[in-house]
């Protein structure tokens, strides 16, 4: 007897494991914000969590969402696969350094805290990123062209 074929991206059995695993470790957060109140600030960290995610649904994913769209319109299809890895390598590394970037938690009597040039660093791993997307989008494309020529 054969199954019938399922469209879904996801699987019951992945979402029962994904249930099994992240609810306790959910309720264990829960736990240890209410339990260490006076470290964790329940009110302030429930403000963060809710801004966070607001912040994400409402302008990160939209962005993200637009500038794949229009990439994918632009870009060759060989050659999408290495241009969305660029994409998202080059896009998390913009979040990760933004803090670094801005100088937040800087002190001027402690200039050890965050001692090298972020902005700098930033942009010159972005352009190595760069770089090497460039050069695996266009071997995808070569690639492809010689095996229709063939």
């Amino acid at each position: 007897m054969t199954r019938p074929v399922d469209d879904a991206t996801t699987s019951r059995r992945g979402l029962i494991v994904g249930l099994v695993l992240g609810v306790p470790v959910i309720l264990f957060g829960i736990r240890s914000a209410i339990l260490d109140a006076h470290d964790t600030h329940p009110a302030e960290l429930s403000r963060w969590l809710i801004g966070a995610a607001a912040a994400h649904d409402l302008v990160l994913l939209p962005v993200v969402g637009v500038v794949a769209w229009t990439i994918r319109r632009v870009m060759p299809a060989p050659a999408w696969p290495a241009v969305r890895a660029g994409a998202i390598v080059a896009g998390t590394l913009a979040l990760v350094s933004w803090p670094y970037a801005r100088g937040y938690g800087a002190s001027a009597g402690n200039p050890s805290l965050l001692p090298r040039d972020y902005v700098g660093g930033t942009l010159l791993a972005e352009a190595a990123i760069l770089v090497v997307t460039a050069l695996a989008a266009t071997w995808a494309v070569v690639r492809a062209r010689g095996r229709t020529r063939a």
